[in-house]
């Protein structure tokens, strides 16, 4: 999709999608519609469109993470912190529940980042090596937004807390169980 017309393009679809009554691609294009947003820095575009995703997703009871996850992008970019955690946390369970390897992945990215973003390089990156490894069962390539805020994370680790500590961090993270990975990005364990 072409970004510069993006914006006019998911208004399009949306309205057109809200008048069929289909609440399900309601909440996919505004969710849609809100990563765009995030991507291109439009933080208040990003809250209304995943106000009103979250809004079709209640009242079909969908049950996904991309809404929560998207949330807590959102709020990471404000500086909510406590918010972004919950948020991503939320994602973490629904993930866990519906066997939803990506959602897995991307909620322990979104741990991972607020980690780092307080300083605790040993958590963060090891919680970068579980997420890592649930992207590579399921052999799908990060998405632009996450691969950006990864990327991002992992230099500050690394320039932080070493090469070498992080790396083995990393490692280690890769090698975690689905339990170990859960209980660590939930803060149940130690990174250690």
């Amino acid at each position: 999709m072409d970004p510069a017309r993006a914006g006019q393009l998911y208004t399009e679809a949306i309205a057109a999608t809200e008048r069929s009554g289909d609440q399900l691609r309601t909440c996919l294009l505004h969710n849609n519609a809100a990563d765009h947003a995030l991507r291109t820095g439009n933080l208040p575009a990003a809250r209304a469109h995943l106000d009103q995703a979250a809004k079709a997703m209640r009242a079909i009871g969908h049950d996904s993470h991309s809404v929560p996850l998207n949330r807590g992008w959102m709020l990471r970019e404000e500086n909510d912190t406590e918010g972004a955690q919950s948020m991503f946390e939320a994602a973490l369970r629904i993930s866990r529940r519906n066997a939803d390897r990506s959602g897995l992945a991307c909620a322990s990215l979104g741990l991972a980042c607020l980690a780092a973003d307080r300083g605790d390089w040993l958590r963060a990156a090891a919680l970068h090596g579980a997420a890592q490894a649930f992207v590579d069962q399921i052999a799908e390539p990060w998405q632009v937004l996450e691969e950006r805020y990864r990327r991002d994370s992992l230099r500050k680790i690394r320039t932080s807390f070493g090469e070498e500590q992080s790396g083995r961090a990393y490692a280690k993270g890769m090698t975690l169980t689905l339990d170990e990975a859960l209980d660590l990005a939930l803060g149940r364990t130690r990174s250690g």
